[in-house]
């Protein structure tokens, strides 16, 4: 089976994660849920063993609604600024809880074997790591909040706990805080939005793996 050209994993890497990062952020920014982006929401991620790892400043976090939790402690509103983004392409044909081909009859084998061929070829199959840049800014002027509401999570130096982390002593109380960030993620096919008829609206690639860090 021919795996995808070095340009055909660099060309999906890249789109997919243009494409993950903007609806990631925009749904963090925006405190919309974030189950569709983790490899929890799959049936067939989850029977086969894959669960997404978090890690929030050095904080192991369980799972998706945990991780929410910790995002509304920061309070409101909170703005990512993405500045930059990194992605590379890991496994050219990702291969845990793949679905068997549909297909039944005379010479069907040899039509969900082409498929699947073809499935890989184009870079359907692939695995990704992506690493992110920017800013998160929590306060007045980003979003629908009310000045000077939101905190960051995590309080003392040392890394912190909690998604902002680091120390907002002498921090007016009227002025954004601001604070770096990069975050690292690991996103391989969602099954059931390759499959035939899926449901609108499924993200195709999701999260296995997540790291977080304020600077």
């Amino acid at each position: 089976m021919a795996l995808p050209s070095p340009e055909t994993q660099a060309k999906v890497a890249s789109e997919a994660a243009q494409s993950f990062i903007e609806h990631f952020y925009e749904s963090l920014s925006k405190r919309r849920p974030l189950g569709q982006f983790y490899a929890s929401t799959s049936a067939r991620l989850t029977a086969a063993g894959v669960n997404p790892d978090i890690s929030i400043n050095g904080l192991f976090v369980p799972d998706v609604s945990a991780y929410e939790a910790l995002l509304e402690t920061q309070g409101g509103p909170v703005f990512y600024d993405i500045a930059s983004f990194d992605a590379h392409p890991v496994n050219p044909c990702f291969r845990i809880g793949e679905p068997e081909p549909a297909g039944a009859g005379a010479g069907a084998g040899a039509a969900r074997d082409a498929t699947a061929a073809a499935a890989v070829r184009n870079g359907d199959r692939l695995s990704f790591a992506v690493q992110v840049t920017g800013v998160v800014r929590y306060g007045r002027g980003h979003g629908d909040g009310k000045a000077g509401d939101a905190v960051a999570v995590g309080g003392g130096g040392g890394g912190g706990g909690g998604v902002g982390g680091g120390d907002n002593s002498g921090k007016d109380d009227n002025e954004p805080l601001e604070k770096p960030f990069n975050e690292a993620f690991l996103l391989v096919p969602h099954w059931e939005a390759w499959g035939r008829n899926a449901s609108r609206g499924l993200r195709k690639w999701v999260i296995v793996s997540q790291n977080f860090r304020a600077l």
